[in-house]
């Protein structure tokens, strides 16, 4: 293996550390502040991929001519959406099973599976990608042998 191979590697699992330090750091916050065990939490997470998604599609049928804007308002729509449907669990469900924590729990974990059932029926069971953006597509080239992905490193940005 050759130096430029195993940095490569590297930072490849450095981008993909970068996400779960992210999604990490979301189940810690809701849990010190809320006291709650959310069993969703990668659901909600997987909620706003879809979203961006979803997104993609739309603008790819409807507005081929400004792809390049998708991934920001993709985004955006994945915070609005995922945040609105976090405050209806929370209104609706959550609210009334404070200092239960085995009932959030388990409510958690049971609107987990629903939505693991409700993403398979919209979505189907194979993965979904999205496209990359044109102004993430190519690489930073270090050197001959080494280039890193510019989505990567925006990631990483994140």
């Amino acid at each position: 293996m050759t130096l430029d191979t195993l940095v490569m590697q590297v930072f490849s699992g450095f981008s993909l550390f970068s996400v779960l330090v992210l999604m990490a750091l979301g189940l810690t916050i809701v849990f010190g502040l809320m006291g709650v065990i959310n069993m969703a939490h990668g659901e909600l997470m997987a909620m706003g991929s879809y979203m961006t998604y979803v997104t993609s599609v739309v603008f790819q049928r409807y507005f081929p001519e400004l792809m390049g804007w998708y991934f920001i308002i993709g985004i955006g729509m994945a915070f609005v959406v995922t945040f609105a449907f976090g405050l209806l669990l929370e209104r609706c469900f959550i609210r009334f099973m404070y200092n239960r924590p085995l009932d959030t729990l388990l409510a958690t974990w049971g609107l987990s599976l629903v939505l693991q059932q409700l993403f398979r029926q919209v979505f189907g069971p194979k993965e979904v990608s999205v496209p990359t953006v044109q102004w993430l597509q190519g690489a930073w080239k270090i050197s001959d042998g080494l280039e890193l992905p510019l989505n990567r490193i925006f990631i990483i940005g994140l």
